[in-house]
């Protein structure tokens, strides 16, 4: 794009903390660590922090242990759910940026699917081929999102509920998550 004087310049996206879930219990897999299932050499985890090399400050929420050149927390209590996660993860940033990914790592596909949300600029949720939001493949607006997390106990709250009615746009992705058997043999995955 060219500024008055002509010159060419380049538009830097916002700024942005991220969430990565990594505390899943696995029961459809029977209690495998989804994250650390590997594809093309990496595992799922990895695959979701590389997604998101270009945060301001990046939080790994689960019961693992913590990851270098991150921030680390667990869900209170211990397997409460995503939005317990999200809200852990947003109470480990204190101040989040402008906006905070929340991404789930059990995505093979995840670094295409997030650059696609990152290429508009502002709070987004990824739609899957089968016309349903992904909340945990989305750009929130931090600071909305912290104060929704902070009204009250999040334990078996949904993610659809915490998110509900807030301003993002939905971008149409190929995108799959790994839950049973099949979907790891159709990522080439081993269990």
């Amino acid at each position: 794009m060219r500024d008055g004087s002509g010159m060419i310049s380049i538009m830097t996206p916002p700024t942005f903390d991220a969430i990565v879930l990594a505390g899943g219990r696995g029961s459809r897999l029977g209690g495998i660590d989804k994250s650390a299932l590997v594809h093309r050499g990496s595992t799922l985890l990895e695959h979701a922090l590389e997604a998101v090399t270009d945060a301001r400050r990046v939080v790994v929420v689960g019961d693992r242990p913590p990851v270098d050149g991150t921030l680390h927390t667990v869900e209170d209590p211990p397997g409460a759910g995503p939005a317990a996660a999200v809200a852990s993860g947003l109470a480990t940033l204190v101040d989040p940026a402008p906006l905070v990914a929340v991404l789930a790592s059990d995505v093979p596909e995840i670094v295409a699917a997030f650059a696609q949300l990152r290429v508009l600029g502002g709070p987004a949720v990824a739609i899957d081929t089968t016309g349903r939001r992904q909340h945990l493949l989305a750009l929130y607006p931090g600071p909305e999102l912290k104060a929704r997390a902070q009204r009250g106990a999040q334990e078996g709250r949904s993610m659809q509920e915490l998110v509900e009615g807030l301003d993002v746009r939905e971008v149409q992705v190929d995108v799959s998550d790994v839950d049973r058997r099949e979907d790891a043999a159709r990522f080439g995955i081993e269990l």
